[in-house]
């Protein structure tokens, strides 16, 4: 076997170990029993450290992010009834108000269910289609054929709908600009399409991919920009300046996955290299963890991208934001893994330790939201608008599946030998 898996084998087993007693006890345990609504169907996310609730308004982004989360949850996990109870109330409330009709899911409801923002963001009916995808997989016979055509005509809709700029405008992409979430989000529900449709979305997959290393990632200024001019090229003025690592690290592991789905390696070794601009333009090597975002030039200048709001918490731009670290956590686990890359597993420990350090609450379940940069709390809360039973947990979710995989081929190989 290869010296980085006799070197870290015994790591590995460690760190799975502590994922999955982290996964099953302090994440899924803290929102199995809260997030459903029994009263008027749905989703209810909005709780404190405590687990107490403080928001009764449902976000759309959380159907579909929570019905992805326990599907995959039941088909990769454990075939629990709970969680595939929470994925049919979630499908279930896909069929009242939430739907706007014509493929598009509202933003924002009360709790009893009116429409208090309706069609005003892409990435609604992204998660939507997300959360069908994952529990078609937990479908079976009729019900199944049933799913795959209604998933199949949502997914055409949506790939179409990401190309009409008038559906774009709401997005808040200034004219003259490509923002690479757009181009990403495509690449994650075809990935997921896979599975259910085969090579049917292959073109679309492989163009957002090219564009996530060739185009957004840029070799003249060893960068990858979140917004980039509609020519393809660096568009160094305002938010063209600004590189985001975890719109970046969450693409790059969604390419070495479509890499590995296309048998195309140099996905893998493209996107490795890119996450090397990411921790060497990203990472707070004081403090640990990776900044929210940074300018071009390092430090942010700009005084509009000084801070931002989650969701009315004003966020700095060197501050740590949950999601972040999540996903950072994925693509370097998987690039050290694919690539066997020392440099890239020695991030992933030091990424590690930071967040069991500083993130994860120990005492309460699940991880605190928003950090200064120093490690300090800036928010406690468990869930709101923006946050929920999703990142974390398809974080953890992810390792897990990871480290068994690698695992399981080097005590393959060992028995060979």
């Amino acid at each position: 076997m290869t010296d980085f898996y006799e070197k870290n084998k015994s790591t590995l087993k460690r760190i799975l170990m502590e994922i999955e007693a982290e996964l099953l006890t302090d994440n899924v345990a803290f929102w199995e029993e809260r997030i459903c609504d029994r009263n008027y169907g749905g989703f209810l996310q909005g709780y404190n450290r405590y687990g107490e609730l403080t928001d009764t308004d449902k976000y759309g982004w959380f159907v579909g992010r929570t019905m992805s989360t326990f599907a995959s949850l039941y088909h990769q996990v454990e075939q629990k009834p709970l969680w595939l109870e929470i994925v049919k109330a979630g499908r279930e409330y896909m069929k009242g108000s939430f739907c706007a009709g014509k493929g598009r899911y509202n933003y924002q409801l009360s709790r009893q269910g009116s429409v208090k923002k309706g069609t005003t963001s892409i990435f609604t009916d992204v998660f939507a289609v997300e959360g069908l995808h994952e529990y078609l997989q937990c479908m079976e016979g009729e019900q199944r054929a049933e799913g795959l055509k209604h998933i199949e005509s949502l997914s055409d809709i949506l790939f179409s709908n990401m190309q009409n700029p008038q559906i774009l405008l709401r997005e808040g992409i200034r004219e003259g600009f490509q923002k690479h979430a757009i181009c990403f989000m495509q690449t994650l529900v075809a990935l997921k399409s896979r599975t259910a449709f085969g090579n049917r979305y292959r073109d679309i997959l492989t163009q957002c991919v090219e564009k996530t290393l060739y185009e957004f990632a840029s070799d003249t200024y060893q960068a990858p920009f979140e917004n980039i001019g509609t020519d393809g090229k660096p568009k160094l003025e305002k938010e063209g300046r600004i590189i985001d690592p975890g719109h970046t690290m969450e693409a790059l592991w969604f390419s070495m996955e479509a890499g590995k789905e296309c048998d195309n390696k140099s996905y893998i070794e493209r996107a490795q290299m890119v996450l090397d601009w990411v921790i060497d333009r990203a990472y707070d090597e004081e403090f640990g963890g990776f900044y929210q975002h940074v300018d071009i030039d390092g430090a942010v200048k700009d005084k509009e991208f000084l801070e931002n709001s989650y969701a009315g918490r004003p966020v700095a731009w060197n501050d740590k934001v949950w999601w972040v670290q999540a996903e950072s956590l994925n693509a370097l686990l998987m690039s050290a893994l694919y690539n066997e890359n020392e440099r890239h597993f020695s991030y992933f420990l030091k990424q590690y330790d930071y967040v069991e350090q500083y993130f994860r609450d120990k005492e309460y379940g699940e991880w605190f939201g928003l950090l200064k940069r120093d490690g300090s709390i800036l928010s406690d809360e468990k869930g709101f608008e923006l946050k929920g039973p999703y990142h974390v947990p398809r974080c953890l979710m992810t390792m897990k599946l990871l480290i068994t995989e690698y695992i399981k081929k080097g005590e393959a190989y060992e028995k060979k030998a």
